[in-house]
């Protein structure tokens, strides 16, 4: 981890890059994660929450949102630039669409955890939320997926619903992730990738389920989304529900549109910041009846998580830095 910038009055550092896993093939990266504290500082109950931004966008896309969620739920916000954020062209490479841009994410948190330890800076452990918008939702599902032990409660707003054949193939009329049917080319899409990428798999959700059968999803998506689609992720709900889980889903309707923070039926939706804050706080507020807590997170059961997929597994590895690869059968 290295500082960029840090103000000695408070206890995190504001900004920090951290090195990321290897693209294969590529050469090594590093990340920019920005660090948000609660105004009062941190003390032990004070929790962790991954704020996302969209496909498309850069981490300061959210760098207004988190003092409202660090201040108003006593959370340590950490806002990731991750792989691939910024403008996409499908012509430079397929889009990652949430696994490797997952594991920048998780890898932050990591850093931030191991900075307070170090520091002997009491926090609530069990306190682990992540929550964003459109690709951020997406990535929030991604690192509830890859880290199913760890997070309380994630919430959704306009999620991209997995790696569809319509977003990977470009034949929505929106998204486009630059994949390939074709073997014989570079960016072809394996039935593995795919499958990783879906965050609403049944074989997979029944190994969340396992790990973590609390754990809470909170979805927020416009009926009238002409970029992620609703009826996808309303499959994702119910999916959810059959393994187990009990995930809130507000599909927004004109009649629950507000003018103050739900503004309209589709993408946008309203202000993000507060959306999170209308439909999460029962499950992010500090005390209550629905507050949702972890046992003990992956980080601290150094955890190794499979996912079996066509041809092979994949591997989260949490005993050292989070890292995931593909282990072929």
């Amino acid at each position: 981890m290295k500082i960029l910038k840090h103000d000695d009055s408070v206890v995190l550092p504001e900004i920090i890059t951290i090195e990321a896993q290897m693209i294969p093939g590529d050469v090594e990266r590093e990340v920019e994660v920005h660090i948000v504290t609660p105004r009062l500082g941190v003390n032990a109950n004070t929790g962790l929450m991954l704020v996302s931004h969209n496909w498309g966008g850069t981490w300061e896309m959210c760098w207004d949102w988190c003092p409202v969620l660090a201040n108003k739920f006593n959370l340590i916000c950490i806002d990731t630039n991750y792989l691939q954020s910024g403008p996409y062209d499908p012509a430079a490479g397929v889009y990652d669409f949430g696994l490797l841009q997952a594991m920048d994410c998780l890898r932050a948190m990591g850093e931030v955890r191991k900075y307070l330890d170090e520091k002997g800076v009491i926090f609530n452990r069990r306190r682990n939320y992540a929550a964003g918008a459109s690709g951020g939702g997406n990535v929030s599902q991604m690192v509830n997926k890859l880290a199913p032990h760890t997070f309380g409660c994630i919430i959704d707003l306009c999620g991209m619903p997995g790696l569809t054949d319509e977003i990977a193939y470009g034949e929505c009329l929106r998204l486009n992730a630059g994949y390939s049917r074709d073997p014989e080319k570079t960016n072809y899409l394996a039935a593995h990738m795919q499958e990783i990428r879906d965050f609403g798999n049944p074989a997979h959700l029944a190994i969340q389920y396992q790990c973590n059968p609390d754990n809470q999803v909170v979805i927020v998506h416009g009926v009238d989304d002409d970029y992620c689609s609703c009826p996808d992720k309303v499959q994702i709900f119910g999916n959810m529900l059959r393994a187990g889980f009990k995930p809130e889903g507000y599909f927004i309707t004109p009649g629950m549109v507000d003018g103050i923070v739900v503004m309209d039926t589709g993408h946008a939706i309203g202000d993000r910041a507060y959306i999170i804050a209308k439909y999460g706080q029962r499950f992010i507020q500090e005390k209550g009846e629905f507050v949702k807590l972890v046992e003990c997170d992956d980080f601290d059961r150094k955890s190794v998580i499979e996912y079996p997929v066509t041809g092979g597994c994949y591997q989260i590895d949490f005993s050292g830095v989070p890292t995931i690869n593909f282990v072929e059968a």
